[in-house]
């Protein structure tokens, strides 16, 4: 019975996300933000209500359906692009794991769908934004800027578009009343960031899992090692960068929360905030070094990590139980 119910929510749901899809790009209405944010959202919401089988099956008819009307190929690749996000967050948010674990898997895989996008694009109108951009940064003299900036924007833009998706479908979900234990949990987390945001990290494996990554990364770019090819480069050094933020967002805040806690002066923190900004900029290697040492440390010494988890566990269930 249960199942029978999810299967017609489904078939209304993608009912409706058909004729909505063909107006709008037919239309030209609102077609950008309609396939970056709406679409993504949509299946976001239909995972959430349905669960992954029913959303699936939605997501495959829906993408034949509206591609035969249209007959535009460009659409269909967009909208594989947005769906597959949607089907990405809806799963995070139904997981156990920590908002920050969502926002790195999410981001990444942002970036590999961003990179298989401009190739399919390259191979329908022959235009590779990222090859041509390559082209253009060799002709400058400091490329190593050049390419600092590109990486960084193509790992921001995934970034943003995980976060907002995350965000509206949990405050929409909210609204349907369809949000379960862990995707509830979040959504509170997030509209009391501003309280519990400093003690909201990633998990052990998964901090633990960028760091080696990076340090992989590294190992490869001191030994020599070259990948030429655009898009292998793109997806690697993107979401090295996209590890190294948040390695360091969770370092800085952990040791900055223990000191907090040792000494109970908020000057100690200023002073050290102000000495890991100024090292960050002039030291980025050395100081992120430091801070994971700091962060091995304290997750040793007094599981800091685990704790913290557990402290925003607690903070947040007695905001929805109360």
């Amino acid at each position: 019975m249960n199942s029978t119910k999810k299967m017609t929510e489904a078939a209304l749901l993608t009912s409706l996300f058909i004729v909505i899809t063909i107006i709008s790009v037919s239309t030209g209405f609102g077609y950008a933000v309609y396939l970056d944010f709406a679409v993504p959202i949509f299946f976001c919401i239909i995972y959430l209500k349905c669960d992954f089988k029913y959303t699936v099956l939605s997501s495959v008819s829906s993408l034949l359906i509206v591609s035969l009307v249209l007959g535009n190929i460009g659409t269909a690749i967009w909208m594989i692009q947005s769906i597959i996000l949607g089907l990405t967050c809806g799963v995070l948010l139904a997981k156990s794991t920590t908002i920050i674990d969502d926002f790195i898997f999410g981001s990444i895989l942002g970036v590999i769908l961003m990179v298989f996008v401009d190739i399919y694009a390259s191979t329908l109108i022959g235009y590779s934004f990222m090859s041509e951009f390559q082209g253009y940064a060799n002709m400058f003299t400091n490329k190593r800027y050049i390419d600092l900036i590109y990486y960084i924007l193509i790992a921001l833009l995934p970034m943003g578009t995980i976060f907002s998706i995350y965000f509206l479908s949990l405050i929409l979900g909210k609204k349907l009343n369809i949000l379960k234990e862990n995707s509830k949990k979040k959504l509170y987390m997030m509209k009391n960031f501003k309280n519990c945001g400093r003690y909201i990290c990633s998990s052990k494996k998964v901090f633990y899992s960028c760091v080696i990554y990076i340090l992989f990364i590294e190992v490869l770019n001191l030994i020599g090692v070259r990948f030429e090819q655009t898009y292998i480069k793109t997806i690697l050094i993107s979401s090295e960068y996209i590890c190294l933020y948040f390695v360091i967002r969770d370092a800085f805040v952990l040791v900055q929360n223990y000191i907090l806690l040792k000494y109970k002066k908020n000057i100690y923190i200023r002073i050290f905030s102000i000495i890991i900004a100024v090292a960050l900029v002039f030291l980025l290697k050395i100081t992120t070094a430091v801070l994971v040492i700091f962060n091995v440390i304290l997750d040793k010494k007094v599981n800091i990590r685990i704790n913290q988890t557990k402290l925003v566990n607690n903070y947040v269930n007695q905001l929805i139980y109360r």
